[in-house]
């Protein structure tokens, strides 16, 4: 098992300043906004190759910009995060499966046809973990992704029946590539580990998993997630007792401090 947190970025400008800090493992997220972000940098992923490339950052999985894996234009984006990763030496991609309101199978059977299409044509099999998400309207619901077979992304703050997560955890741990590790407060998502979120890792390394665990945790909690990665690091290796800290949002309002270091920068 592999512990490490979710840093991204939004711009090229952006990488200096979120990245320059980093010394633990890492999802690397990519920017977020198909349109209003990624499309804007996608002609500059060798800039990004090289900057991180340069750095000694252990990337242990991308998370994709979220764009519509039903379109046509996944074959393209999609083809340029598998090139991404293959030149960072990273073996998982996360994607998102969007909201679909009308036509959802055919829409279920495009992004099942593109997955598999850029997956063939790379030579990158199962290289693409459908992320979990509730709501009925998803292009591929979590127990679709188990039906078709699919490598799976297990977020812990997307569904909220935990007796649902423990049986994915359970049934389906041979194809769970990447979980995404945090908790629900009230009208939120992605706050810091409870003992919720340490229970799912315990039951992971009871049956002997070996994927990755990525502490997503909303901006002003990012200064907890170095501390937060060398605790649960230290639980599973040797047995060290998380301390569970409540969550202290005092960041929230002061987007300056939303940065990884113990005082938000």
């Amino acid at each position: 098992m592999k512990i490490g947190g979710r840093v991204g970025f939004d711009r090229i400008e952006d990488l200096e300043k979120n990245f320059r800090n980093i010394d633990f493992p890492i999802e690397l997220a990519l920017p977020w906004r198909y349109t209003e972000l990624w499309l804007p940098m996608a002609d500059s992923l060798a800039g990004v190759i090289s900057f991180l490339m340069a750095s000694t950052i252990r990337i242990l999985s991308i998370h994709a910009t979220q764009g519509n894996i039903s379109d046509e234009a996944f074959l393209f984006w999609g083809r340029q995060t598998v090139e991404l990763a293959r030149e960072l030496g990273v073996q998982d991609i996360t994607i998102h499966p969007g909201n679909c309101r009308s036509r959802r199978e055919a829409s279920q059977q495009q992004a099942l046809r593109n997955i598999r299409r850029i997956e063939r044509e790379t030579g990158a099999e199962g290289i693409f973990s459908v992320e979990t998400f509730g709501g009925k309207n998803r292009v591929l619901k979590p127990e679709e992704i188990i039906s078709f077979g699919l490598p799976m992304t297990l977020d812990t703050a997307h569904l909220h029946d935990r007796n649902e997560i423990m049986e994915i955890v359970d049934g389906y741990r041979h194809n769970i590539k990447t979980v995404h590790l945090s908790t629900v407060g009230e009208g939120e998502h992605h706050l810091p580990v409870d003992a919720f979120c340490l229970s799912v890792v315990d039951r992971l390394r009871d049956l002997n998993w070996e994927g990755n665990v990525i502490l997503e945790y909303l901006p002003w909690f990012h200064f907890r997630v170095r501390a937060d990665v060398r605790a649960l690091s230290a639980w599973v290796e040797r047995g060290i007792p998380v301390e569970l800290i409540p969550p202290d949002d005092r960041f929230r309002g002061d987007p300056a401090r939303w940065g990884y270091g113990e005082d938000g920068r």
